[in-house]
């Protein structure tokens, strides 16, 4: 059930704080559920861990946008397209680009 998906997610987190894939599965269930901020936490989290990670600093941008603070939303979308400059990550670069010029115009 989800609130076993969760428990595990926040008992494995518990034990393994330092796990960057740990904190984003945890985001990507609350995203599955829209409980944005928690998403949010959990993605700022787990780009701490990892602030290399383009899909880390992709969804932090997402889980923003989704709050409506578009100003960081745009910062982290940006970082996501730098960090995938052979754009291997799993988003597409121009979708970013263009949801950008939508939130700083």
């Amino acid at each position: 059930t989800d609130d076993n998906r969760e428990s595990r997610l926040k008992f494995l987190l518990n034990e393994q704080q330092d796990s960057p894939s740990l904190h984003f599965a945890l985001g990507n269930f609350y995203a599955e559920q829209s409980r944005w901020g928690e998403a949010q936490q959990a993605y700022f989290d787990a780009y701490k861990v990892d602030p290399s990670n383009a899909e880390l600093a992709f969804n932090l941008a997402v889980s923003m946008d989704r709050l409506g603070q578009s100003k960081s939303a745009v910062q982290y979308y940006q970082r996501a397209l730098q960090l995938d400059p052979d754009q291997h990550a799993n988003f597409d670069h121009a979708t970013i680009s263009q949801r950008v010029k939508e939130l700083t115009h």
